[in-house]
């Protein structure tokens, strides 16, 4: 096995996974806002959803979409107006929490909440950074192994023992800010800010 070119593809998913990204920064946002127990459905989202995405780049998804580019523009603009419908929630609870004066007007029936798996595994297939990081690490470290399924197992282990953790350090980030940030005031503006990634993810995405 290629030494070198491991450790290569271990820094890779280590630079790719702690920078900051639409992922590492919703979930840090969702901590701050909702605790770190209720963000774990979330990274275990992330983490399942790239990690497919990841398999199907290694079996051909970027030729795919090259053949057939209106798949990836419907998945852009069915995923963008599920995004908005997302910023919606956040924005309306900001403003709910700010009309009340309190926390309290989150036990409404429409206030925001955290991502569930399903939801943030979805959204990978939309997310511009998920997108680059498994699309790149298919084709630069293909000599990894001779057969795609030799790859994967590669390419999977790499991200779950060197990425998945770095998500998790955005999170307890979060979760060390929830005192400050999860009442009254700081809870409206960080609805307001997460609503406000969710708007400036869509535009990456419709741009990309």
């Amino acid at each position: 096995m290629d030494m070198p070119l491991i450790a290569s593809l271990v820094t890779f998913v280590v630079i790719m996974s702690v920078t900051p990204g639409p992922n590492n920064i919703m979930m840090m946002s969702s901590s701050a806002l909702f605790g770190v127990r209720a963000t774990l459905p979330h990274w275990l989202g992330v983490n399942f959803g790239f990690n497919l995405l990841l398999i199907a780049s290694v079996f051909g998804l970027g030729e795919l979409i090259g053949r057939f580019p209106v798949m990836l523009d419907v998945v852009r603009i069915g995923g963008s107006l599920w995004l908005v419908w997302m910023a919606w929630k956040f924005a309306h609870a900001g403003w709910a929490i700010g009309k009340a004066g309190s926390r309290a007007a989150t036990a409404r029936e429409d206030r925001s909440r955290p991502f569930r798996s399903w939801e943030a595994a979805l959204f990978q297939a939309i997310n511009p950074k998920a997108i680059l990081m498994a699309v790149s690490t298919a084709g630069a470290y293909v000599a990894l192994a001779d057969t795609p399924i030799e790859r994967v197992g590669i390419f999977v282990t790499a991200f779950i023992l060197f990425g998945a953790p770095c998500g998790l350090l955005w999170i307890f980030v979060g979760g060390g800010l929830k005192r400050l940030l999860a009442e009254g005031a700081s809870a409206r503006w960080l609805n307001y800010a997460i609503a406000g990634i969710l708007m400036f993810t869509i535009w990456l995405i419709l741009s990309a």
